[in-house]
Order: structure tokens, then sequence, then C-alpha cells
């Protein structure tokens, strides 16, 4: 399951469908969990091996994972002690599409999930249960 960790121990999004992200089953019936905190790590991952690669799109907007990672980046060295792992990547795509801003017709949650499909489908191919 694909989940945001918070810091109250509580899971946002299943407790409401407000939530910035929605459960989302990575490998199947995989043991292993993806939480948003994993999400920095496997944009640079991605960002490494298919940099031109469109990471996400919105309405007729794209970006690809070098563009993505670089926003990252930028976040954590300014303010990644205070955001923590897990709101970088959200943020950063906020970044780059302003009009996800927006939180209440819930787009920022859409291309985060897509974002974590195509993770799934250019960094981790495999199911993770399979990785050893």
């Amino acid at each position: 399951m694909f989940r945001r960790t918070a810091r109250s121990g509580a899971v946002p999004g299943e407790a409401s469908k407000g939530g910035m992200l929605r459960n989302f089953d990575v490998a199947g019936s995989s043991a292993d969990e993806l939480t948003a905190g994993d999400l920095p790590r496997l944009v640079a991952a991605a960002a490494e091996c298919e940099p031109h690669r469109i990471a996400v799109t919105h309405g007729a907007d794209a970006t690809t994972y070098a563009r993505l990672h670089r926003e990252v980046v930028a976040l954590d060295a300014a303010m990644g002690v205070l955001l923590g792992q897990a709101s970088l990547v959200p943020i950063a795509l906020a970044t780059v599409f302003p009009a996800l801003a927006d939180t209440a017709r819930g787009d920022l949650r859409d291309v985060v999930d897509a974002l974590v499909a195509d993770l799934m489908d250019c960094v981790a191919p495999e199911p993770l249960s399979a990785a050893g």
C-alpha cells in the first residue's frame, strides 16, 4: 500500500477522502510499503535513469523527471528540514504546476497518484515483494 505518513501517527486519506494521497497498491499484495517520504528518492532514481521521461501532466502542461528532481532538490535545500521528506514532492509539483495549489479541487492528489503509478513503472517494474 502507498500511504502518506503523518507526524501524529494518523494516516491522512485513510480516515477521509480529503487526504492528499489515496491508498496505492504498488505490487498487488506486496508486503513492502511505500510512503510519501519515499517519493524524493524514487524521483531521483527516475531522473537518473530516464531524465527526459514525462513524470506527470496537468492540463496541457507536462514536466520531466529531471525538472521535477531539480525542484525537489532546491526545495529540500531551502526548507527540507522544516517540511520533511513526505512533503517535498507534492510541494515541488505545486511549484511546477501552480494551479495544483487549489486544494479544493483535489488535482494535486490525482497528479501525485499518477506520478506514483509512473514511478513504479519507471524505477520498480518488478513487484517490490520480488526484490530481495
